[in-house]
């Protein structure tokens, strides 16, 4: 439809146009008739007998009257005398177009001359009938023009939407259950590829969507059930048992160290959540290392020297950094706790930054057995723990550190000392 109003559009101020152009050529063709003739007869002073092939009116010249100063015809064409009673003007030294009592049209031409004032009046009706048929004619050919053009543009709009129909079935078909199903782009023009590619780059997000969080939720019914399991357990020792006060204490004292995993467990599943969300925006502040550095140093402090193990920040210049204080202290904290599960005693973890041109390194270094290399493969993945990990851990802490990590558009990175012991930390860019 837009197409044939466009199409309508354009031709009507083509016709428009060639109108115009018509009438102002027959206006200018007369006026030049005229003036043509006004001349001889101004020259030959009019009153030349006519010959008698000039009797009639004839269309394609004027007729043409000579007045003297009181207003009497001293000469006239034979067809002047014929024409209807025309409006005269004192004077019209150009061309000027009238209408007759009768209705016709003329253009009339008043000069005055030595002999007295010269009139011409000539019929426009066989001009103006040529006209009304012209438009008559271009009438019929915009409307057919437009029917045409309705009908054209509707066949190219099904020809040309036929492949984005295809695209709409072939995509209809996809659902959760045959996610990796792909458009196959040598079904549609090279016009549409792009469209194809993205299309297909969405559904390959998805599937991955689809798939991660099936393996989270594997992972996490899995993670849940040992701890329900000892739940129920140390309950059921509790009802079924004898009435025992110093076995109930301490089968309580279990629950609750169970309930404390879940709480855990929960907590840190909702704080990932939240760092894969791409709308999650973090504030951003200047952070000075030195201090953030020592608030990670003193809070393990005492677990370090009860490990036997020596925690202490390295040397940084006076070095600020934009990015989410709290966030980064977490991130610090458990690189932190991780490390020393796995430094023996007498070991040493270090704190601390390395600059570069493209961004700043905050790394955690211990000198324990370093990262095996199952867990190296799948650094920031969830549930992941060394064989030799100890204490309570779920296998969430560098999945986090990641996430704080992508929150501040860096990475996690990792790697085995040459000496012993390993080097974690978040790479920040700027």
């Amino acid at each position: 439809m837009s197409f044939a109003v466009a199409t309508l559009a354009v031709v009507g101020l083509f016709a428009i146009f060639m109108d115009t152009a018509l009438r102002h050529s027959f206006e200018s063709e007369d006026a030049i008739v005229m003036e043509a003739q006004a001349n001889a007869l101004a020259q030959r002073g009019a009153t030349r007998k006519l010959q008698e092939g000039d009797q009639e009116r004839r269309p394609e010249k004027a007729d043409w009257r000579l007045l003297d100063g009181q207003g009497h015809v001293l000469a006239q064409s034979a067809g002047m005398g014929k024409l209807p009673t025309l409006p005269w003007p004192s004077m019209a030294r150009t061309p000027m177009e009238i209408q007759a009592t009768t209705g016709e049209t003329f253009s009339i031409l008043v000069r005055a001359i030595p002999q007295g004032t010269l009139q011409l009046a000539m019929d426009r009706s066989h001009e103006q009938s040529l006209v009304a048929g012209f438009r008559r004619t271009l009438g019929v050919a915009i409307g057919l023009a437009a029917l045409l053009a309705a009908l054209l543009g509707r066949f190219v709009a099904q020809r040309g939407l036929r492949p984005l129909r295809l695209i709409a079935t072939e995509a209809a078909d996809i659902d959760p259950s045959c996610l990796g199903r792909r458009l196959n782009g040598e079904h549609f023009p090279e016009e549409l590829e792009d469209l194809v590619e993205k299309i297909n780059g969405t559904l390959a997000r998805l599937q991955e969507a689809f798939d991660r969080l099936g393996r989270m939720a594997s992972e996490l019914a899995h993670e849940l059930r040992t701890p329900l399991q000892n739940l129920r357990a140390e309950v059921e020792a509790i009802v079924l048992g004898p009435a025992d006060t110093k076995a109930s204490q301490d089968a309580l004292g279990s629950v609750l160290e169970e309930c404390d995993r879940l709480a855990r467990l929960i907590e840190q599943m909702l704080f990932l959540a939240r760092s894969e969300d791409p709308s999650i925006a973090i504030e951003r502040k200047p952070v000075v290392l030195s201090s953030l550095f020592q608030s990670v140093v003193d809070f393990f402090e005492a677990e370090a020297d009860e490990a036997h193990v020596r925690f202490h920040a390295e040397a940084v210049p006076e070095l600020e950094i934009n990015g989410d204080e709290p966030l980064l202290n977490r991130a610090l904290h458990n690189l932190a706790a991780n490390a020393l599960r796995h430094t023996p005693q007498g070991g040493t973890i270090v704190v601390g930054a390395k600059s570069g041109a493209s961004g700043v390194l905050l790394f955690i270094r211990d000198s324990g057995p370093g990262l095996p290399p199952d867990v190296m493969a799948r650094l920031g993945e969830r549930w992941v723990r060394g064989s030799d990990a100890r204490g309570p851990g779920l296998g969430l802490g560098l999945a986090i550190v990641q996430g704080i990590a992508q929150l501040h558009g860096g990475n996690l990175q990792a790697e085995n000392q040459s000496g012993g012991g390993a080097e974690v930390g978040i790479w920040l860019p700027g």
